[in-house]
């Protein structure tokens, strides 16, 4: 008797852990829209109705959402989106709705090679060793339907694309260098101009020495710069900060050798600056074709003394003259620059280039207001379509050209970025700007924690870089997976070794990534065909990026 009990007892342990350990299930119930017609000039959000179990009391419940394109055989192809939700809630049947943002570099067509159709796929899977019941997977999610539009007529007006690279020799002294997309390594202007881009920013402090720069961004600094941007044929845009170190909206600290200055000292100090930096640059031939008087002087500069908002209007007014007549007087040529952040915000802008003139600066020695824009992360619609508002009223109002110096987004989803970008790009063009530059995209791996550079971490561009290539916008509707199936892996599932065999092209370079998205490890070939090792990957999905191009799902069993 008490052996049968102890048998019942055993027995119904069992299925309670089978039950737990099993309760996991996931799937996608619904789309918002099939087909979906993804916009050249804006992407789409494909969203996605996913439900899903797991163990009561689960925690680290990460869901990973993809779509992919598969072929004729329900082999894997691409991927063309994904996004990863960490952290989820447990319980039974719950319900989210995933928005699966698809970028209009992925080319996405009705039009696949014979067979291949796009598939979403839904996992949930828990952080830690990978075990075959620690994820569940949705596989056989009804074929999705993609279409372009085909109807947006792309501007073809000619505009300054460039970059903030003021980083460059900073990063490059810890080791930094700079690849293309096929891992070869490169100088930083030519690879710039690969992507079309065709000027730079560069920034210089009084005394960064004496700050926390650490000497970088010193006139000998820029000089540097700025000669290899000259023989590279590209155009220059000088940012004079008019401080030891960052001068931006919230901060406008005068130089410390300044600090006891009078005001017509600071401005004597401010045209003398200006003058010395660009003699110093005309030593090696180099004139800049823009030149800012001041960096994001939204409350004025020069602290607290060209404080404008606390009485420093006038104060302001006279050294932005200072600056801006020492360019004139030195070069008339060179176009100056007022610099305002918040390109979205049109009352500021009014605000402070009303009180500029009516504390007597000289407007005519202004020939462009400079605009930067910082979206969050989702907004990059709603705040490009004001700031395209705001360059429209401050021509109108001010009969001055205008331009964005500075644009940056979040490095979440490169894909994200090109998108906002590609919209950016096209706003500035129809609102006849003179040019989009981006701050500093070369700032990969979170460099001095800045988080919106546009570089991968192996050092060469990412997707959003694309959006600068003056083919950007009128290649969306070509078919980029015909090609596709020249890549083969096998064994797949593996769990020792497999094989990539390219048909056509030399595996140059060879990227393993987990589910959510990280790195794994990298490895260089030479050779058509290559064996990989994967003894040591814990069990799971991994996608294998091919010559930084064609990507492969391999799962680890």
């Amino acid at each position: 008797m008490m052996l049968d009990l102890k048998r019942i007892i055993f027995c119904s342990l069992i299925l309670v852990i089978r039950t737990t350990f099993f309760s996991q299930s996931i799937e996608i119930i619904s789309y918002s829209q099939n087909p979906l017609e993804v916009s050249p000039l804006l992407g789409a959000n494909l969203e996605l109705t996913i439900q899903y179990s797991s163990e009561s009391g689960a925690t680290n419940n990460h869901i990973y959402i993809g779509l992919e394109v598969l072929d004729s055989n329900n082999n894997f192809v691409k991927t063309i989106a994904e996004v990863t939700l960490e952290n989820q809630v447990s319980g039974q049947n719950l319900q989210l709705s995933v928005p699966l943002f698809i970028a209009s570099l992925h080319k996405l067509t009705k039009n696949l090679p014979s067979g291949h159709y796009y598939q979403a796929k839904a996992i949930l899977y828990k952080s830690g060793t990978w075990t075959e019941n620690a994820w569940a997977g949705y596989w056989n999610t009804p074929a999705l339907v993609l279409e372009n539009n085909n109807t947006y007529n792309f501007s073809t007006k000619s505009i300054s694309k460039g970059a903030d690279i003021s980083w460059m020799t900073e990063m490059e002294s810890f080791n930094f260098t700079w690849k293309d997309n096929n891992g070869n390594q490169k100088e930083l202007m030519p690879l710039l101009k690969e992507y079309d881009m065709n000027a730079v920013r560069l920034r210089v402090w009084v005394n960064p020495e004496n700050s926390g720069a650490n000497g970088w961004c010193d006139i000998d600094d820029l000089v540097e710069k700025a000669t290899l941007a000259n023989d590279a044929g590209l155009d220059i845009m000088l940012c004079i900060h008019y401080s030891d170190w960052w001068a931006d909206p919230g901060k406008q600290n005068k130089p410390d050798a300044w600090i006891n200055y009078s005001v017509s000292q600071l401005e004597t100090a401010v045209a003398n600056h200006t003058i010395d930096v660009l003699t110093a640059l005309n030593t090696k031939s180099i004139t800049p074709k823009w030149v800012q008087i001041g960096n994001e002087t939204n409350d004025g500069m020069l602290w607290n003394t060209g404080k404008a908002s606390t009485g420093g209007f006038a104060n302001y007014a006279k050294f932005i003259n200072a600056g801006a007549n020492a360019v004139k007087t030195f070069d008339s040529s060179i176009k100056t620059i007022l610099h305002l952040a918040n390109g979205d915000n049109n009352a500021l802008y009014r605000w402070n280039i009303d009180g500029l003139i009516s504390n007597g600066v000289v407007f005519s020695n202004l020939d462009i207001i400079g605009l930067s824009l910082y979206p969050s992360l989702g907004e990059w619609k709603l705040k490009v379509d004001e700031t395209y508002n705001n360059l429209l009223d401050l021509q109108t109002r001010y009969n001055k050209e205008v331009m964005m110096v500075e644009v940056g987004y979040p490095n979440d989803n490169f894909d994200v970025t090109y998108q906002f970008l590609i919209y950016m790009i096209e706003k500035t063009k129809q609102a006849n700007g003179l040019g989009v530059f981006y701050w500093e995209p070369i700032a990969h791996s979170n460099w001095r924690s800045y988080n919106k550079g546009a570089w991968d971490a192996d050092g060469s561009p990412s997707v959003a870089m694309d959006a600068f290539k003056n083919e950007a916008t009128l290649s969306i509707n070509k078919n980029d997976l015909q090609t596709l199936d020249v890549i083969e892996l096998y064994p797949n599932p593996s769990n020792t070794f497999i094989t990539l065999s390219h048909k056509n092209d030399v595996l140059i370079n060879i990227e393993i990534y987990n589910i959510k998205g990280n790195l794994i490890y990298k490895i260089n070939s030479k050779s058509y065909t290559d064996n990989l090792d994967v003894s040591k990957l814990s069990k799971g999905v991994y996608f294998i990026k091919v010559n930084n191009d064609n990507t492969l799902k391999f799962i680890k069993n």
